[in-house]
């Protein structure tokens, strides 16, 4: 019994791992509120679970909080690109689909391209943020180098977010279920599952001291 109630023992430890979550995912749903600080929650979030995933935060709300205070406005900026991005192509795949003819696939393949860098560039962006200091052009430029420089973790990331959203929206059921979840832990234990993926991609450009994708102060 003794062994039940010490606080190292696994049981506390997974218990104390789901209260962190908790706490997370409240912090970032109530400081994505007002819609344009959604960037700067996504990277106060991974700025607490890149370390977490190394047991290198202990304090998890005043981590997220100063997060969100220091790159509030690289990652707002970011956000609101990737937004305006991210509208100009939907309209462009919605009109690509209703093209005929050989323009019409020309143009269909060229969006669909398109659509892949940019969601390359918005999955990785946020936690670049929380992880380097940079410049915003080469926060921009180095997210599309890593994506492209580490191919097969950026397809395993890719695989990770359908899957996700495979599962949320299977059924009406489903969904019902999943609104519960992202509610709770949802975003926050996403990001703390997709950290450990981030911290092998990022390992090899933390270890010297100019590495390919640029790191220097903004």
């Amino acid at each position: 019994m003794g062994r039940l109630f010490d606080t190292d023992n696994i049981v506390w430890r997974f218990l104390g791992r789901v209260a962190d979550l908790v706490i997370l995912n409240f912090l970032f749903l109530l400081c994505s509120i007002p819609i344009v600080t959604i960037g700067a929650s996504w990277t106060a979030l991974y700025s607490v679970t890149l370390k977490a995933v190394k047991n290198e935060e202990s304090y998890i709300a005043k981590g997220f909080l100063e997060g969100f205070k220091e790159n509030f406005k690289q990652s707002t900026i970011a956000w609101l690109v990737i937004l305006l991005v991210g509208t100009v192509l939907f309209v462009d795949i919605k009109f690509a689909m209703g093209l005929e003819g050989g323009f019409g696939k020309a143009f269909g393949v060229t969006i669909y391209a398109m659509s892949f860098v940019y969601l390359m560039i918005a999955m990785y962006i946020f936690p670049y943020i929380a992880r380097f200091h940079a410049t915003m052009k080469q926060i921009f430029k180095n997210a599309l180098l890593i994506g492209i420089g580490s191919f097969p973790f950026t397809l395993l990331l890719f695989g990770v977010n359908i899957l996700v959203l495979f599962v949320t929206f299977f059924s009406a059921r489903a969904m019902i279920t999943a609104l519960a979840f992202w509610f709770m832990t949802g975003f926050s234990f996403l990001a703390f599952v997709t950290s450990y993926i981030y911290r092998k991609i990022f390992s090899k450009y933390e270890r010297v001291e100019e590495p390919e994708a640029e790191t220097e102060e903004a």
